[in-house]
């Protein structure tokens, strides 16, 4: 491939920009609007002078990290440099939205080609998942794969359907899908249907995979908090626990995100995180979705709760090292409830049987021994203790 391209960036059948790409630094150029820049995707379509960065961050997201375990594996089969160029190895068709790109001389038409309505050669998600590397040499890439973002190897494969199979993030962690299908387990006791996403655990070649579902439809695209609101809050949101006057300022301005509903759901997450400690709520994980019929937004169900019940890389190094006490305090000292948020909505009788799931799950892997299991509980019933005190006391009724 040349390592450097003029593209344009298409939203369906509709001209957006145009912009060029130097594979080899990884840079992103904006060129010139075209007839319909108001279709740029959300918080790119302004006369900004960061435009270019903002392009740049949009298509790093969708592009597969250095981090990934068997990255090298992947470029060395496709005879890329890297994952940003290996991003553009097809037209960076994605099941989130409707952006792609179009090469000069190039005809395509949206319909045709879209991963919504349209099967795909899902060849390279097997091979990927099945660790044989030497048949990606002969695989399509034009598939949404290329554009699956994370750590952990997975890829979009046809089972009753699109699903994306999630492994961990190294090759022998079996106990991130596992935490990850259980932690929605647990969302599905916290939360109301459609706020979360369910994820099922299932075999893949003889490794365990979290396995989900499309979150949105050929209607609606998402939009990755981190897109739609000042970078600064995320700074806001990660001081909160030890600064407590930085929630009323994250919450302030998250109301004026006209989103409905989110300082509930964000209160919601809080109390979930504590509860699995989930490592990975970061703001390119928590979305909204955006109808494309009506332009209305609405929150994203949450999904990708990787790194929970201590199955993150650090995670697991701290249960390994750590005694019992010392890993309650690390846990206990991130909690960020705050006990003059509204809990009417909890109800601790829809947790009951957790513990139960929690010991059915992790015990699935050797690495969830007895010790571990039993500081996770302990972490799990005061993490809940502090939620039904609050809920209890709760002023709003």
């Amino acid at each position: 491939m040349r390592k450097k391209e003029v593209l344009t960036l298409m939203y369906r059948d509709l001209e957006v920009l145009s912009f060029s790409v130097d594979y080899k630094k990884s840079r992103i150029e904006f060129l010139e609007k075209l007839e319909h820049f108001e279709r740029a995707p959300y918080g790119i379509n302004e006369n900004t002078p960061d435009i270019s960065m903002k392009l740049l961050r949009f298509f790093n997201s969708r592009s597969i990290p250095s981090t990934r375990y068997d990255y090298e594996d992947i470029l060395k089969a496709t005879g890329c440099e890297n994952g940003f160029e290996l991003s553009f190895r097809g037209h960076g068709l994605s099941l989130s939205n409707h952006y792609w790109f179009k090469r000069k001389g190039e005809n395509y038409k949206y319909a045709d080609i879209n991963f919504f309505t349209n099967k795909w050669d899902d060849s390279f998600a097997r091979a990927v998942l099945s660790r044989d590397y030497e048949a990606l040499k002969h695989c399509d890439l034009n598939v949404p794969d290329i554009v699956t973002p994370g750590w952990g190897s997975k890829g979009w494969i046809f089972d009753d359907g699109p699903k994306l199979y999630k492994f961990g993030i190294a090759k022998d962690s079996p106990e991130e899908a596992i935490a990850e299908a259980l932690a929605s387990k647990i969302a599905a006791k916290l939360f109301n249907e459609g706020e979360y996403l369910n994820y099922e655990l299932k075999q893949y070649n003889g490794q365990y995979a979290s396995v989900s579902s499309p979150i949105v439809g050929i209607n609606e695209e998402l939009i990755p908090l981190s897109n739609a609101v000042d970078p600064g809050l995320y700074l806001i949101y990660r001081s909160r626990s030890t600064d407590k006057t930085q929630s009323k300022v994250f919450f302030d301005r998250l109301d004026n995100c006209a989103v409905p509903g989110i300082r509930e759901f964000f209160i919601k997450v809080s109390c979930f995180r504590d509860l699995c400690f989930v490592s990975d709520l970061h703001f390119d994980n928590i979305s909204i979705i955006r109808d494309l019929t009506t332009g209305k937004l609405r929150l994203a169900p949450l999904f990708d709760l990787g790194g929970a019940f201590g199955s993150s890389k650090t995670g697991r190094e701290t249960i390994r090292s750590a005694n019992r006490a010392t890993l309650f305090m690390i846990y206990f000292m991130f909690s960020d409830l705050d006990p003059e948020w509204d809990y009417s909505w909890y109800d601790p009788k829809r947790l009951e049987g957790s513990k139960e799931l929690i010991e059915e799950y992790l015990s699935k892997s050797e690495f969830y021994n007895h010790d571990i299991i039993e500081c996770i509980f302990e972490i799990f019933d005061h993490q809940k203790a502090v939620l039904d005190e609050f809920a209890k006391n709760s002023k709003k009724k």
